[in-house]
């Protein structure tokens, strides 16, 4: 009876995340510029992805898009994403990792980017596995990574931090309401970036 208990159980759960995964109403823009709508299937990325699956109709087969084919892509309601070739560090926050240098190490890549937070400016996130980066723009500017980065400072094994991110807000995102006290409690994780976009 306890087996067969558990075997319905583990059923169960597995029906149940695999049936959470759909394909939603969204669209996605080609490398011409021209958007389709389509039903793209949601699978909550964890990471940002490099490739969709979609379909232009609910009983059309599945196809892939990769990141080289389209311009941008969103989930209606839930999540857009848009590509961009962006300066971005790689630099490892794990201490055993943790690089000297306080700098961060460029490296030139195309990304799909989430959007956070829109309007005059923009939020975007990139997560893939342990490593979190945030990028910005303003009034179409050119996508440029919020720059935080912890290192080691060798004479005495210490932990430093370069928070150049704050600094950024600060001189690009000038208005009234963000204030040098707002800014030195903005931590870099996603929280509501609203008040300061």
């Amino acid at each position: 009876m306890k087996k067969q208990f558990l075997l319905l159980l583990i059923t169960f759960i597995t029906f149940n995340c695999y049936s959470q995964i759909a394909f939603e109403k969204g669209y996605y823009i080609d490398s011409t510029n021209q958007k389709t709508n389509c039903l793209i299937k949601n699978i909550a990325w964890k990471n940002n992805p490099t490739e969709i699956e979609y379909k232009l109709s609910e009983n059309s087969q599945p196809k892939k898009l990769t990141i080289a084919s389209i311009k941008a892509f969103g989930i209606d309601n839930i999540s857009k994403y848009v590509r961009s070739t962006v300066n971005i560090d790689r630099s490892s926050q794990v201490v055993h990792n943790l690089s000297e240098d306080k700098n961060p190490i460029f490296e030139k890549e195309a990304l799909f980017l989430k959007v956070l937070v829109e309007g005059k400016a923009i939020l975007y996130q990139y997560v893939d596995s342990n490593l979190n980066r945030y990028f910005y723009s303003k009034d179409g500017s050119n996508i440029e990574q919020l720059i935080y980065k912890r290192y080691k400072i060798t004479d005495n094994n210490n932990i430093g931090t370069n928070n150049r991110y704050k600094q950024q807000l600060l001189v690009d995102l000038k208005c009234p309401l963000i204030t040098l006290s707002k800014i030195e409690n903005v931590e870099y994780k996603k929280m509501n970036w609203s008040a300061y976009l």
